[in-house]
């Protein structure tokens, strides 16, 4: 995508103007109208600089170079400054009020060309979150942005891509939202946006801090999500994809949730992997995984698996879609399992805290990466790291939460006056 008002705010007026031109004119072709439009872009910026008291105060390191979105390190330390935000303390799949669970998931940003996909898989991980915690789905949201230039028939496949899902489980859509991605001002064919689910707990939240020591971990096949199917594609092994289309692991929650009494806690082995989902529930707990790497590839779908390997992906630090519970009766929850067709093991169990979050059965640490593992040709060129250091990122982004802090308090102050 272009951004037209990202050009009139980052170059000099006449610069900018034939670069917005010469843009208009690649995506709409040579029309009158292009030269007033940017004059007029032109025009909005200038006057948008009057209400700059409202701008963030920039934290000095962008998107990228944090990591954010990338699942690794960097992606977990701007999430921890989200959550003091918002007040909270856990990372979880889902949050809880009183018994309705809700959860929100985007759309992988590489499946933009390919909608159904993007719907399917952002409609399956949104469901997965509020399961794993032990809901019945009331029903999913759908946000659905289009770039100016997009053919209406994304929009389209992308809903056949959420409703695939949501009539496989017998659950309305209840609302939805259909907009343009910066209105006028952003040219291209891409789509982004969401979906988000509603559901009602039915008898046990299974949270993350239910984990304890002693505890196996049951893990399900993983046959991948909107990350292994966007490696299949960009790599070229499209014959993977169908694989992706599988919603054992929705199965799998509804059987766990059903029987609540052998387990005590689920996740999904998605953002970040395996080496993010021990990080996030150690953080609360103090504890360790300790994990047999063997039976973890083991039930990684062969077609997936056999990919990742051919690319040298490290299946431990990208997103499966497996589902891990976490259980003192592993022998009923595998007798069930197996019961309704799904493929699972043992792969390993609970610990005190052995100095990291994850080890192997021989004491090798499974060490998380600023990203998750590179699953692109392009994610394979940017590589593993940032320019900057984990202290530097921590202390940009802690100036930033300060300020943000500051202007939310400002407001909360000034709401409250109005209505003592």
């Amino acid at each position: 995508m272009v951004d037209l008002e990202g050009i009139a705010r980052r170059l000099q007026k006449d610069e900018a103007r034939k670069e917005i031109i010469k843009w208009l004119e690649f995506y709409k072709g040579k029309r009158d109208i292009n030269e007033r439009i940017a004059d007029s872009i032109i025009t909005e910026v200038e006057n948008s600089k009057k209400a700059s008291i409202y701008e963030p105060v920039l934290s000095g390191i962008k998107a990228g170079d944090a990591g954010l979105g990338s699942r690794g390190i960097g992606d977990h330390i701007i999430h921890q400054k989200i959550l003091e935000i918002a007040g909270k303390k856990e990372f979880e799949d889902a949050g809880i009020a009183d018994d309705i669970i809700a959860s929100i998931d985007g759309i992988h940003s590489r499946l933009s060309y390919f909608p159904f996909l993007a719907g399917f898989h952002a409609t399956k991980a949104t469901l997965r979150d509020i399961m794993v915690k032990g809901a019945e789905p009331l029903g999913v949201i759908v946000d659905i942005h289009l770039a100016d230039d997009a053919d209406v028939s994304y929009l389209l496949d992308f809903e056949a891509g959420v409703t695939t899902v949501t009539d496989f489980l017998g659950v309305p859509i209840l609302a939805g939202s259909t907009l343009r991605i910066g209105g006028d001002l952003v040219l291209g064919e891409r789509i982004s946006g969401g979906v988000g689910a509603i559901g009602k707990l039915k008898s046990k939240f299974f949270a993350r801090h239910n984990v304890r020591e002693g505890m196996k971990i049951v893990m399900t096949q993983g046959n991948g999500g909107g990350t292994i199917s966007a490696t299949a594609i960009y790599y070229g092994f499209p014959e993977v994809i169908e694989e992706t289309l599988s919603l054992d692991e929705l199965v799998t929650c509804k059987i766990i949730s059903n029987n609540p009494s052998i387990a005590e806690s689920m996740t999904d082995v998605t953002n970040g992997g395996l080496r993010m989902d021990a990080i996030e529930i150690s953080e609360a707990n103090k504890l360790s995984f300790i994990i047999d790497s063997e039976k973890f590839l083991h039930l990684i779908n062969p077609k997936v698996l056999k990919m990742l390997n051919e690319l040298q992906i490290d299946p431990f630090g990208i997103s499966i879609d497996s589902i891990l519970i976490f259980t003192n009766n592993e022998d009923k929850v595998l007798e069930l399992l197996n019961k309704n067709k799904i493929k699972a093991d043992v792969i390993g169990y609970v610990t005190t805290y052995k100095g990291y979050p994850i080890l192997t059965e021989d004491g090798k640490r499974l060490e998380a990466r600023f990203r998750e593992s590179p699953y692109t040709p392009v994610k394979k060129v940017i590589g593993n790291y940032s320019p900057y250091t984990i202290d530097d990122i921590e202390k940009h982004l802690s100036n930033a939460v300060k300020f943000s802090k500051i202007r939310k308090e400002n407001v909360l102050k000034n709401l409250k006056s109005h209505f003592a």
